[in-house]
């Protein structure tokens, strides 16, 4: 009689490891399609945060080009209004003079602007860098989200 008692309760054990087993991939495979659902919705919304980037860098584009063609033009006028005012001078060294403000007030200008263009630059690539950054994100997270609910990498550890 004690056989048959171990019998039924190994059969019961069975059928409840059978169970849980079951149970385990069932939700296991209903977390992973909510998953693959999740990761399937990325390919649209990382367009979108492509498509706001490279907005935001042709707008910077743009604007650093509409810098440099007036800063451009402004040292064009800038030098021939000097190279008049050399020629009008009534002395070697008052044209040495206004040359050598000419020179020292172009190294200023230049230094300057090219300091505003490179805070263009920065600027504009942190913000067309930001719906990038942020995919990334929510990328790891949903990686990280769906990676325990897939059955077999508990059976791997």
């Amino acid at each position: 009689m004690a056989t048959k008692t171990t019998r039924t309760n190994g059969g019961e054990a069975v059928e409840q490891a059978m169970k849980t087993g079951a149970e385990a991939m069932k939700s296991g495979l209903e977390q992973a399609a909510k998953g693959y659902e999740r990761f399937a919705g990325f390919g649209k919304e990382n367009m979108e945060a492509y498509m706001k980037a490279a907005t935001t860098m042709t707008k910077a584009f743009e604007q650093i080009n509409g810098e440099v063609m007036t800063f451009s033009k402004q040292q064009v006028e800038d030098g021939m209004s000097a190279f008049k005012a050399v020629l009008g001078a009534r002395s070697f060294q008052e044209a040495w003079e206004v040359q050598s403000d000419f020179a020292k007030t172009a190294l200023d200008s230049y230094i300057s602007q090219a300091s505003k263009l490179n805070e263009l630059w920065l600027s504009s690539a942190k913000q067309a860098a930001e719906p990038l950054n942020a995919r990334f994100a929510e990328l790891a997270e949903a990686v990280q989200n769906v990676r325990p609910a897939y059955p077999f990498s508990q059976a791997a550890e």
